[in-house]
């Protein structure tokens, strides 16, 4: 290149919550050792598919040949479909105020770029997810970190409130939060203060369905005043079990959603109808895949938990949603790079530093628990000689 590349990718990384991912794929065809992936934040195994009706509406779609393009806001009994959805979860919606896209990263990723301009500040969680780093930045914003307390990685209200200034202008909610499952509460305080500030938010939901009782999901956007100033974004990936599918949906005030749709058609145009063809048939058919699911993966949560917390010097709080615990293993005495690295090098296993998803991740490590029972046992196993060893 005779010219170099534009100063604005000059913040471009890989995902840093995928670092632990790459590193155990290189050893693993580096050395034909058989590394356990537990820090994939994707479904493994078999007992991990989409229902039967998904796919077949998927296939049917194709064999009828819905292979062509489509409205760019999406197919409207679609975008019905997931109105109807919204407004069950108190934010009465309609069709107009639904884009669906490809997905909720692609969301995500829309609704920064349309709304953050040069110098906006946007408060982002600490720790937090961090490809929504990654756009502020490109839009030219300014990211001011709101720090999660621990043990439940709830809001620190009083420091929200401090970073809330005349320059932001959006407010990141992540519920049930990635990377340590806990479910935002405090909704109505946090949206006061966003009422009083002139705040918008972005509500990133995608966990909405992987909330295990007595826990519930809820979202800002039901919240009195917060409908227009919210953009809610949801996929079908992790509900339905339908990552690879690569479809989600945002709703919000329907002019801005006008906006995005202009956005999107600019870019990818549409999403691929025999795909939200396979989507319908997710929301509108049987749920008793989600609920056997949520069932099977609680039940995969309680033993990981209890795994980690027999261990020494290692604590795990219980997620509230999510396929993820973020145990503490400061007693171990090592840093989060430490433990991971010395998890992958020695013993095969691999889990995610909790400092790819902030400063404040320090002393944590992400592992995911969406796999089958003998790999997931091997690699507890794996952890605990790990711990025990040093």
């Amino acid at each position: 290149m005779t010219k170099g590349l534009s100063s604005r990718t000059s913040h471009f990384f890989l995902p840093k919550q995928w670092a632990s991912m790459r590193r155990a794929e290189q050893l693993e065809r580096a050395t034909g050792r058989h590394v356990i992936h537990l820090e994939k934040g994707d479904f493994q195994g078999e007992e991990f598919r989409p229902a039967p009706h998904i796919l077949e509406a998927c296939a049917k779609a194709l064999r009828d040949g819905h292979v062509r393009y489509v409205p760019g806001p999406g197919l409207p009994e679609l975008r019905d479909a997931i109105a109807e959805e919204v407004t069950r979860r108190g934010r009465p919606t309609r069709r107009e105020e639904v884009l669906v896209t490809m997905g909720a990263k692609h969301a995500l990723t829309q609704s920064l770029l349309t709304l953050v301009d040069q110098s906006d500040e946007v408060i982002f969680s600490n720790p937090g997810y961090p490809p929504d780093e990654f756009w502020i930045t490109y839009a030219g914003g300014v990211v001011r970190y709101a720090p999660l307390l621990e043990p439940d990685f709830r809001f620190d209200l009083d420091a929200l409130a401090r970073l809330m200034t005349a320059k932001t202008k959006l407010l990141i909610i992540n519920t049930p939060q990635r990377p340590n499952g806990m479910v935002v509460g405090e909704l109505e305080k946090i949206a006061a203060l966003c009422m009083e500030r002139d705040v918008m938010v972005i509500s990133d939901e995608i966990f909405s369905h992987m909330v295990y009782p007595p826990a519930a999901h809820r979202t800002i956007a039901a919240v009195d005043g917060m409908a227009k100033r919210t953009v809610l974004v949801d996929t079908f990936s992790k509900s339905y079990i339908m990552t690879g599918f690569r479809i989600g949906w945002c709703v919000a005030d329907a002019d801005l959603i006008r906006t995005m749709d202009i956005f999107q058609q600019n870019s990818v145009t549409n999403v691929p109808a025999f795909v939200q063809t396979a989507a319908l048939a997710a929301l509108t058919g049987p749920q008793d895949h989600v609920l056997a699911t949520r069932a099977r993966l609680q039940a995969k949560r309680d033993k990981v938990v209890a795994a980690l917390n027999a261990l020494p010097g290692v604590t795990c709080p219980t997620p509230e949603g999510s396929f993820y615990v973020f145990p503490d293993i400061r007693g171990t005495g090592m840093t989060a790079q430490q433990f991971t690295d010395h998890l992958i090098d020695h013993y095969s296993v691999g889990v995610v530093a909790g400092t790819a998803f902030g400063s404040l991740g320090e002393g944590h490590v992400r592992i995911t628990y969406a796999l089958p029972d003998d790999l997931l046992d091997a690699g507890l196993e794996r952890i605990n000689r790990a711990v025990n060893d040093l």
